[in-house]
């Protein structure tokens, strides 16, 4: 997966205008996609250079603007803006969709007021985020710890200063803290901020599934109580086990609400899910011996390939499973919306 072109603004009458210049003005469809999708706000550039230098190996995998704008948009439309996540990382995705779970609980308030019911507002604006108990939530599961603190840091700064340019500088400042981000919340059980209407979680775990599995059975999956069920579902997490999180969000509703959507990412696997689709066998993967890689790229290459059958294994279940509904968008490195009916 590469990272695609960071901001993205939409460009002037001039620059959109007929252009006599001999160079291209888009490389690739990803960069005239992020440039034609609305510009993210400031902190998430800000993010992506964190990951980069606290985590570089892991660079690659943050969101990135086109699919970030359309994870807050997805936040804000949920019902509720109750959304589970599976995988933090460096908190870019969560920062996404804490801005459109906040979105939604000005929606909740805004609907509440419109019609008179006390009900409705007094818990957005009263009360303040309700959390597990109900109303717009992030649950978000990790179980890496440097990951779990450089996210801890992202989001205090969102629930500080915002996203904007304030939150931006703030968000700089910790390149240039010796020891890397002040944040140092592996070690508790959760961390939590508020976020306008919203707040939002995180919760270290050493397996994201049990946790998952445990709350489908209506408990907390940490020894707290069972979170009320959430709307979205994002699945950034082990590839290897994404059918056993689809069957846990389909199989009941204390989980996900009937009419849910699970997000799952990497679906398209770098390209490689279209190969697998076109009959490789795990047989002849182990097999095949490419020439002129060294070994540590024909090892990076074969797991590359067994992923890319998993995912299509994966692909095919979900959209032959009557219980669901499927769009997979070329977004990326794949992302697949998937309704539970």
């Amino acid at each position: 997966e590469s990272s695609e072109t960071t901001g993205g603004g939409v460009p002037s009458s001039s620059s959109s205008s007929s252009s006599s210049s001999s160079s291209p003005r888009y490389s690739n469809v990803q960069e005239y996609s992020a440039m034609h999708t609305t510009t993210s706000p400031p902190l998430y550039d800000e993010i992506e250079r964190n990951t980069a230098r606290f985590l570089p190996t892991g660079a690659h995998m943050t969101s990135g603007s086109t699919q970030g704008r359309l994870l807050a948009q997805i936040a804000s439309s949920a019902r509720e803006g109750r959304i589970l996540e599976l995988g933090t990382f460096t908190g870019y995705a969560t920062c996404c969709l804490l801005e459109g779970s906040a979105r939604a609980a000005e929606e909740v308030a805004s609907a509440g007021r419109q019609s008179g019911s006390g009900a409705s507002s007094s818990s957005a604006e009263n009360d303040g985020p309700r959390g597990r108990e109900g109303g717009p939530f992030v649950l978000t599961l990790e179980r890496d710890a440097d990951a779990i603190n450089l996210a801890a840091s992202h989001l205090r700064i969102m629930a500080e200063y915002g996203a904007g340019e304030e939150a931006a500088a703030e968000a700089s400042k910790l390149r240039g803290k010796e020891g890397g981000p002040v944040d140092r919340v592996a070690e508790e059980d959760s961390f939590s901020v508020t976020y306008g209407g919203s707040s939002c979680e995180i919760l270290r775990t050493t397996d994201a599934l049990a946790v998952v599995e445990e709350m489908a059975r209506g408990n907390g999956g940490n020894g707290e109580g069972a979170p009320a069920p959430f709307d979205v579902v994002f699945v950034d997490a082990d590839k290897t086990r994404l059918l056993d999180y689809v069957e846990a969000c389909t199989s009941t509703d204390r989980l996900l609400k009937r009419g849910g959507l699970i997000l799952v990412d990497n679906v398209l696997w770098k390209g490689l899910a279209v190969d697998a689709g076109n009959g490789w066998s795990r047989t002849n993967i182990e097999e095949e011996e490419e020439d002129g890689m060294t070994d540590r790229e024909l090892k990076k290459n074969r797991r590359a390939r067994k992923l890319a059958g998993i995912m299509h294994a994966f692909n095919d279940a979900v959209v032959n499973d009557e219980r669901l509904e499927v769009v997979m968008l070329p977004l990326r490195d794949g992302l697949s919306i998937i309704r539970k009916r």
